[in-house]
């Protein structure tokens, strides 16, 4: 089935391929060789400009992800930096001498006291954070949550909502004094009078958390909390002024999709990221060690790349949209695209000019042709050139020579050939003579009453009437056999019954035709090697029927049979020394055969020695 579907596909491709040299031959020259300068130029063309891009546009990409990955790693670094100095303050605030004491003695203490220990607070961490400029507020709480302010500004106290500081709180006991980092906005803070000046408003922008649990250096138990605020701007402001591109955003992500940082207005910081997909992305991206890749979100293709932070468990984001970075790809291609129809149009041009310069002389010829098929054979064509159109001009010249040669050459042999035809004429006066005596010569035998010479000179007139015959090369089946009759009659006379003949001719196939003296060679092969040397009396059987297409005619007789070394080389083996009437050897017959109807048909011998030859003669069925 597989190969009966390839032999269909490959004929419908043998179709259409004709059909496209039937259309394109029907096509003048000019045409096809526009078309031509058409294709060839286009083709490349397309092929450049298509590769240009893709290659000028990978380069590009991977140009802007290595690019992206630095900044974005640089920028992670330059954060974490910041944060191990948040860190390390922490460690010192919460193992100082006035931290650790207070909150070993704050539910002794009198109002007065925890009054005066803030004070000392404020004054010792004063100084430690006079470089540390994006610190706002740090407070410390005790177990029972009651707040202590160790830095900040009395008079705008950093108040956070309930909620929110018991959510702390058990995160800060759950790490067991590891750091808890979080980004809080105004809607995580509660004020008596919101944004009441304009200083309170900048104090008031969104913030950084550090937070952990203040363990105690006697035991190690948990004593209190510090939460330590900077602003968020001073952490955005490392990346803020950074350029990635047109359209490009850098924003900082906690691993729960939490906006830790972020310079665009339109992400605000602690508010869930809304595309939980690029997230999923980062984190698996991240898991296989690979920190850029392609995302599409709200139709538009970015280039993301990503850094982590170690401790924060944070995601610096840079995102570069694809419109950006192909930008000055789609200039240069639509440049390319101009140079490319200019260059289309010029192959145009060109093409068409050396179509003219063939075309020319091709008309010349075509015109010269022209003549000569309306006789004039002097219509020669002047041209010198050394291309094919002018070896073809030069070949045309001597063609019309040659044929002016062969007419008169056609002339005289007509006048030979009449001659010869009468000389062919007075030659059949003596195959008509030579008839008409045998005819003599039976109406003798039969008026003197002898039978057998009147048999033999019928059957010897049929013969001679067959083989000296009209020139057809070609009789009916029923002519041949009515041919071997005659022939084997006179035979018998030779043989005296040595042998005997059965036919099983099937009637159908009498007037199909059959090559002349085709079956006589064979016939007498059989009598001469086959039964002629036997004892006692031989058999011969002649068969004929229709198979298929062919018709089958199987010459058998009981000889002595042919010895298999000889039986191999028969057909290939021209013997003449026996041959008879016709003088035509077996491997003749089957020559004859494949010359005039091919090489599947022919002869096919079988015999076993001192049984039995048979012939089986295949040809075509020809009415």
């Amino acid at each position: 089935m597989r190969t009966k579907t390839i032999v269909i596909c490959l004929k419908k491709q043998k179709e259409l391929y004709l059909k496209i040299i039937k259309i394109f031959r029907n096509l003048r020259i000019r045409t096809r060789m526009v078309l031509l300068f058409m294709v060839l130029s286009i083709i490349p063309m397309l092929l450049v400009v298509c590769i240009f891009y893709q290659e000028y546009s990978a380069s590009i990409q991977e140009k802007i992800s290595t690019y992206s990955l630095q900044v974005v790693s640089q920028i992670a670094r330059n954060i974490e930096r910041d944060l191990v100095r948040l860190e390390n303050t922490s460690i010192e605030i919460e193992f100082s001498d006035i931290v650790q004491q207070t909150l070993y003695r704050y539910k002794d203490m009198s109002d007065w006291e925890v009054e005066n220990a803030q004070v000392e607070m404020r004054e010792n961490f004063t100084k430690k954070f006079y470089s540390l400029h994006n610190v706002s507020d740090v407070l410390i709480y005790t177990k029972r949550k009651e707040k202590i302010i160790a830095y900040g500004d009395p008079g705008m106290k950093l108040n956070f909502k309930s909620g929110y500081i018991n959510g702390l709180m058990y995160q800060l006991e759950e790490k067991n004094g590891g750091i808890v980092w979080d980004a809080v906005n105004a809607d995580n803070e509660v004020y008596l009078v919101k944004y009441a000046t304009s200083a309170e408003l900048l104090k008031r922008s969104d913030g950084i958390l550090l937070g952990r649990a203040i363990k105690s250096l006697k035991d190690g138990s948990i004593i209190g909390y510090l939460v330590i605020r900077s602003n968020e701007e001073y952490l955005s402001d490392v990346y803020r002024k950074i350029d990635m591109g047109q359209g490009s955003k850098i924003f900082v992500l906690s691993s729960t999709g939490a906006v830790i940082s972020s310079a665009d207005p339109s992400l605000r910081v602690t508010s869930h990221y809304a595309d939980e997909e690029l997230l999923k992305q980062i984190k698996n991206h991240a898991a296989d060690g690979e920190f850029v890749f392609n995302y599409s979100t709200g139709g538009e293709k970015y280039l993301v790349s990503f850094s982590t932070m170690e401790g924060a468990d944070w995601f610096v984001v840079g995102l570069i949209p694809f419109s950006y970075l192909n930008s000055n790809v789609q200039d240069i291609y639509q440049e390319t695209i101009f140079i490319a129809v200019v260059c289309f149009f010029l192959s145009l041009v060109l093409a068409y000019f050396f179509a003219a310069m063939i075309i020319a002389p091709l008309n010349r010829l075509r015109s010269a042709m022209n003549q000569a098929q309306q006789g004039n054979l002097s219509a020669h064509i002047r041209d010198d050139f050394q291309d094919e159109i002018g070896e073809v001009a030069q070949h045309f010249n001597k063609m019309l020579s040659q044929i002016k040669n062969l007419l008169e050459s056609v002339k005289l042999g007509e006048q030979k050939k009449r001659q010869a035809e009468l000389r062919a004429l007075q030659a059949q006066i003596n195959p008509h003579f030579l008839a008409n005596t045998l005819n003599t010569v039976r109406f003798l035998a039969k008026t003197q009453n002898a039978p057998n010479i009147e048999n033999i000179t019928t059957a010897l007139i049929n013969i001679f009437q067959v083989m000296a015959g009209r020139g057809d090369s070609q009789i009916t089946i029923k002519s041949e056999v009515e041919y071997l009759k005659s022939y084997l009659e006179i035979q018998e006379y030779r043989y005296l019954d040595k042998f005997q003949v059965i036919y099983n001719i099937d009637t159908d196939i009498l007037m199909y035709r059959i090559p002349k003296l085709l079956l006589q060679p064979i016939v007498e092969n059989a009598l001469i090697h086959g039964i002629e040397p036997m004892e006692g009396q031989g058999l011969l059987v002649l068969k004929g029927y229709k198979e298929g297409d062919c018709i089958k005619i199987v010459i058998t007789d009981n000889g002595v049979g042919i010895p298999t070394e000889k039986l191999k080389n028969i057909l290939y083996t021209q013997e003449r020394k026996h041959a008879g009437l016709t003088g035509i050897g077996i491997a003749n017959v089957d020559e004859r055969i494949k010359m005039y109807f091919g090489e599947s048909y022919g002869l096919v011998i079988e015999s076993v020695s001192g049984f039995y030859t048979m012939v089986e003669v295949t040809i075509p069925a020809i009415q």
